[in-house]
């Protein structure tokens, strides 16, 4: 063998792979010398490359997208297109396409986390300012703790007592009240003197008014300010108050219906979480189907609780579309009853 691979000037390797190559040909019947034909060292799939299709998917993907990062578009894919793609390949094509990664500092805090169990167990509630022509406007937003949903917002003129009323009134009546009303110490929620309008709003419907007094006692809501002015007030410049409020309310149904939510796992969305829709998301998501989310209009997309047994300091309360039903209000049950 060495005398044959220093005769034709190449490597006993290269006689070794001819001599196997040439014993498969013939054991499988073929033309001996096809088997030794050249071929290309080239391999037949190269691992890691990414297919053209998928390249021109997670660019379109993220540049509808701008304002999410690599891993809530790896997990938009994985939802909308039941695509399963690396967080550094997408960094990868996003890069490509122009995307710089922000450089932000993240500071560390004691881990107190704390999160509501039921959907309209604790809104919160906060304004977000902003200039639209130099023109100062406020932004408030209505977060439900438990999924992130946003039940109401309004864009007003200022942190008054009124608007706040009227965003609170119409998310009670859409998507009915709250436990709980966490705000901070705005003069749009607080009077100067005696109860604001807010107070007796909440007195009225029977709601626990919460004031965030400790820090981070309202960080979910803080987080979602952020966000607001990166993927929307950053980005959308508005024609007018009126071309203001279209495009909050396109914000607002993303947000709700169509963007990922990191606090929420990284796959579900706030409605899924809000109208119950979790668990058929995410065994729908591990089938490797798409999930197409209905909008909340839809009767499909909601469910609704209608009854719940709540037992407060021993004793038992039936509660009717978030009233209570039995015993009445303030009259305590019997042992009879």
């Amino acid at each position: 063998m060495s005398a044959a691979a220093a005769q034709f000037a190449t490597s006993r390797w290269s006689i070794y792979d001819w001599q196997r190559r040439h014993r498969a040909s013939v054991g499988a019947k073929r033309d001996p010398d096809a088997g030794l034909a050249a071929r290309s060292s080239r391999p037949k799939h190269i691992a890691g490359k990414l297919s053209e299709e998928r390249h021109h998917l997670i660019a379109e993907t993220w540049l509808k997208n701008q304002a999410l990062g690599p891993r809530q578009v790896a997990q938009l894919l994985r939802r909308t297109h039941a695509l399963r793609v690396g967080t550094s390949t997408v960094r990868r094509v996003m890069e490509e396409q122009g995307y710089v990664p922000p450089k932000i500092k993240v500071e560390r805090r004691p881990e107190r986390r704390y999160e509501a169990v039921r959907p309209n167990q604790q809104w919160h509630l906060d304004f977000v300012q902003f200039f639209l022509h130099k023109v100062k406007l406020y932004l408030l937003l209505i977060e439900d703790d438990f999924s992130r949903y946003l039940p109401g917002w309004a864009l007003c003129a200022g942190e008054r007592a009124e608007p706040v009323i009227e965003a609170v009134e119409a998310a009670i009546a859409r998507h009915g009240k709250p436990e709980q009303m966490v705000v901070d110490g705005g003069s749009g929620f607080f009077s100067w003197r005696g109860e604001s309008q807010l107070e007796r709003l909440c007195g009225d419907y029977g709601i626990d008014f919460i004031k965030a007094s400790k820090r981070g006692s309202n960080s979910k809501l803080e987080a979602l300010n952020a966000n607001v002015r990166k993927e929307l007030l950053s980005r959308v410049e508005f024609a007018d108050v009126a071309g203001g409020r279209i495009e909050v309310a396109r914000w607002v149904r993303g947000y709700n219906c169509e963007r990922v939510h990191e606090g929420l796992g990284g796959l579900l969305v706030p409605g899924d979480r809000y109208f119950g829709r979790s668990d058929e998301v995410l065994a729908q998501i591990e089938r490797g189907d798409p999930v197409v989310v209905p909008g909340p209009l839809s009767p499909d997309a909601r469910a609704l609780e209608l009854f719940r047994v709540l037992s407060r300091g021993g004793r038992p309360e039936l509660w009717l579309l978030g009233e209570r039903v039995w015993p009445a209000s303030g009259v305590p049950p019997t042992p009879s009853e």
